[in-house]
């Protein structure tokens, strides 16, 4: 089993204020005043201000567009839209206020509808690196990371200067497993920005993914200083030391999660599997069962708790935790071939086919779910069908020699000893010193008639059983 990593990197959007360009001076001064209330946080006054200032000049766009911007500044994204879009009313040529309606679309995860404004935007004047950066965020939040690079790419020919488009940029590379890249980006973000929490965070993550632990923590760390509200960064930071099999420090990690945030269900399975890894089962399970509690649909926790169990021995507990995964996920292959192999260790056949056939239709390229239930049609005496399993598990990946060794056990318990020796010999081609399989071959060419391969293969299982 491995850890959970939560992945939820933080992705700052660039917009900005336009000069004022006042076209009376008694609205320029009603905005200067609403843009002071604004850094002051007081956007009740900015609001009633503002709304002075349409009144007295209903044709001066920057009163819309600041209001629009305040509203945003509030979180409520509707509002702002409103209001960006009657500045665009007032002057169609109001580029950034296109550039932010995209913006509020980033917002609502409507990034196709994004990229129309922003590219509207660019229509008006070509050089808005914010209206790039935007078309950036709205690209990688469709999956089109390589589009979101050139946006990124384009923005910083504009302005070099981005902090937040450096960060984004290394993002995006991350995304596509270019960490080394990545974290030359974020470099630069944190170079301009040096208390730029979120680019350190992101660099932790890209060099834990590159198996750098040291530098991982030290990321982490400054991430965390700079910015303590970032409680992902302990799980985070935890699952590393617990990759450098550094338990004790990782469940430090993983309760400074949970102490800062008692519902993040993710710390709770972490420290489950801190647990589960030293073999402390009836502690790992305690864990495993608090994060259920917080999260009732936390699948992988309900499987965590049922191996824990089966480890400890008690399969009574395993299956009822099985059970509980696969209520929770009818479609969790996991569970439902554990579930099988329990059932076929109780000898319930029926329940056990049921659950590896479902497994494999929930995964179709499990391979353990096609050996046990091939190895249960041996054990059943249906050769031919475990035949058809195997062969699945072996075009499913090529290079498992012990695919191979289970088909030609049941090639030859099905009577067909020639393909029985071809499959096994490609087991063996594939795993030097395979024992059982040299033993088999020994069998099945005496059997054959063929006794100097015969003794070749038995020569070859005593050397590799007493380590020649």
């Amino acid at each position: 089993m491995r850890f959970m990593r939560l992945r939820n990197i933080l992705v700052l959007l660039a917009f900005g204020l336009l000069a004022l360009s006042p076209q009376a001076q008694g609205v320029e001064s009603l905005n200067e005043k609403a843009i002071d209330f604004i850094r002051q946080e007081n956007y009740e006054k900015a609001v009633s201000t503002l709304t002075e200032a349409i009144k007295a000049s209903p044709k001066y766009a920057e009163s819309y567009f600041n209001m629009g911007f305040t509203y945003y500044c509030m979180s409520r994204y509707d509002d702002a839209m409103q209001w960006y879009k009657k500045t665009i009313q007032v002057d169609s040529s109001y580029a950034d206020a296109y550039v932010n309606v995209g913006l509020i679309c980033n917002h609502k995860k409507q990034y196709e509808e994004s990229i129309r404004w922003c590219r509207r935007a660019l229509l008006i004047d070509s050089t808005l690196a914010n209206a790039y950066t935007n078309m950036g965020v709205a690209y990688g939040g469709l999956g089109q990371n390589n589009e979101s690079i050139k946006c990124y790419l384009s923005s910083l020919a504009i302005d070099s200067t981005s902090a937040i488009t450096y960060n984004n940029l290394g993002n995006a590379y991350n995304n596509i497993g270019q960490y080394s890249r990545g974290i030359s980006y974020l470099n630069k973000a944190v170079s301009i920005q040096p208390e730029y929490a979120s680019a350190y965070y992101s660099m932790g993550l890209a060099y834990a993914r590159l198996e750098m632990p040291d530098d991982a923590i030290r990321c982490y760390k400054k991430s965390v200083e700079l910015e303590p509200r970032l409680i992902t960064v302990y799980n985070d930071m935890g699952n590393v030391y617990a990759s450098s099999h550094e338990y004790d420090k990782a469940i430090e990690c993983f309760r400074t999660s949970v102490n800062k945030a008692p519902k993040y269900v993710d710390a709770y399975h972490n420290i489950g599997m801190i647990y589960y890894e030293r073999k402390k089962y009836d502690s790992a399970a305690v864990w495993f069962k608090r994060a259920t509690l917080i999260d009732p649909d936390h699948a992988q926790s309900y499987y965590a708790c049922g191996i824990a169990y089966y480890m400890k021995g008690d399969r009574k507990e395993a299956l009822k935790w099985y059970q509980k995964t696969v209520e929770v996920n009818p479609k969790h292959a996991l569970a439902l071939n554990s579930l099988g192999y329990v059932y076929q260790e109780q000898k319930d056949f029926d329940k056990a086919l049921d659950c590896y056939t479902k497994a494999i239709a929930a995964s179709p390229k499990y391979i353990d779910a096609y050996n046990n239930l091939g190895a249960l049609y041996i054990h059943l005496k249906r050769y031919s069908e475990a035949v058809k399993c195997y062969t699945a598990a072996v075009s499913v990946d090529t290079k498992r020699a012990e695919s191979y060794y289970n088909l030609g056990v049941a090639y030859y318990l099905s009577g067909d000893k020639t393909r029985a020796v071809a499959e096994l010999e490609k087991a063996v081609s594939l795993r030097g010193k395979y024992v059982d399989a040299y033993h088999n071959l020994s069998v099945i060419y005496d059997e054959l008639g063929q006794p100097a391969k015969a003794k070749i293969y038995r020569e070859k299982a005593e050397d590799a059983e007493f380590g020649m």
